[in-house]
């Protein structure tokens, strides 16, 4: 008879992940966590470690126009574990203006999807509200401004721009305009433009570059099982291991390219997808000989048609017993139980010999928290040997 027990878990746990905030020009934040089982903690910014920063709460102070990603990584005996990642936005007195109007660009009108009752051709939306989504990064866009009734796809010389109160006057922002519409079925349905990246300015006119795809893009796609979400992984010392991300990739703007970023910041070169319109772009980050600070949050940034952050895979490193190591065995009844400890989330095999040289798989265990119990029936005619393998 074979059993498995799952007990105490091992690498330290975080209860409570630091939360995004947004504070006044010169103001002061403070970001904190709470983990069971951390003997330590390394705040990073960017990606890169603040130097002292190495208790459960950081005090930021004086907070300027520099705007960036924050996380916490909480170590412990066993290993490292990252928190998710946060964002320190800064509302300035005086925001920098993006453009609203889409006057003298006809590729600027919102078009009914490719199919929507029936319409396959582009034909103008003729009701909705336009709102504009802005902000310093693509994943911190926020609704700025107030919304504006529209009609005839929102082509519309008088719309006016709108303020981001989160990008200062000079700096670059993220934005694109949503129609929000309701279609001959009766279905509310929203028409996303394109993303584009601007340096906000005095008030612009004009949106030469603002495009509206006459299909649903990403992350509303109708295809089945699209978007691919990368799962969260614990590996060991020394490991060899990959990170996948698909995305569908559209070539009617351009080829579209893609590029890993760890902790919020650019890790890879942009690299082409190369592909059909609606072919699917299949991202892999490859980590050779991990090693502790490998421990973090990634992801991938896609460029093409609309700009966007597919799903994050946040990454723990296990430092100690990483291949399992059996701890005492006991009797109980007629079987013998022993405990395996291990890297939480991963697979073992448990292998059987009586002489050491040949090897069968007794059974494959699910090692969920870290230390996993299994038991056999005790050999009274000879000796029986155990090991553990850690499976990819």
């Amino acid at each position: 008879m074979v059993t498995n027990t799952l007990l105490a878990a091992s690498l330290p746990v975080i209860t409570t992940h630091p939360q995004s905030q947004t504070v006044a020009q010169g103001g002061d934040a403070t970001l904190s966590v709470v983990a069971s089982g951390a003997a330590g903690y390394q705040w990073r910014f960017n990606g890169a470690d603040i130097s002292g920063a190495t208790n459960s709460t950081l005090q930021i102070t004086n907070a300027q126009a520099t705007n960036g990603y924050y996380m916490v990584v909480a170590k412990g005996d066993t290993g490292w574990v990252p928190s998710q990642l946060v964002y320190l936005s800064i509302n300035f007195t005086t925001g920098g203006t993006v453009p609203f109007s889409n006057s003298g660009n006809s590729w600027a009108q919102a078009n009914y999807p490719w199919g929507v009752c029936n319409i396959y051709s582009p034909t103008p939306i003729t009701n909705g509200i336009a709102q504009v989504v802005a902000g310093p990064q693509l994943d911190q866009m926020l609704p700025v401004g107030t919304a504006k009734q529209v009609n005839n796809g929102y082509f519309s010389p008088n719309i006016g721009n709108r303020t981001v109160p989160t990008v200062a006057p000079g700096q670059t922002a993220y934005y694109r305009v949503d129609v929000t519409y309701t279609n001959c079925n009766g279905v509310s349905s929203t028409q996303q433009s394109t993303v584009l990246k601007v340096v906000t300015s005095s008030p612009v006119n004009t949106t030469s570059n603002l495009y509206f795809p006459i299909w649903i893009e990403w992350p509303n796609d109708p295809f089945p099982g699209f978007p691919f979400s990368p799962f969260n992984q614990v590996r060991v010392l020394g490991e060899r291991f990959s990170i996948t991300n698909e995305f569908i990739g559209y070539t009617d703007l351009g080829v579209p390219t893609f590029q890993w970023r760890k902790d919020g910041t650019n890790i890879t070169t942009p690299e082409n997808f190369i592909g059909g319109p609606g072919s699917y772009g299949h991202a892999v980050l490859t980590i050779t000989n991990a090693q502790a600070s490998d421990a973090g949050v990634y992801d991938v940034v896609v460029f093409g048609n609309n700009w966007f952050i597919g799903p994050k895979t946040s990454v723990s490193i296990q430092l100690v017993n990483g291949s399992g190591v059996f701890q005492v065995p006991r009797l109980s009844g007629s079987n013998f139980v022993c405990d395996l400890v291990g890297a939480p989330t991963r697979n073992y095999v448990i292998e059987c010999s009586t002489n050491l040289l040949s090897w069968i798989n007794l059974l494959t265990l699910s090692n969920i928290t870290g230390t996993v119990t299994f038991s056999n029936s005790l050999d009274i005619a000879g000796s029986r040997f155990f090991r553990a393998r850690l499976l990819p």
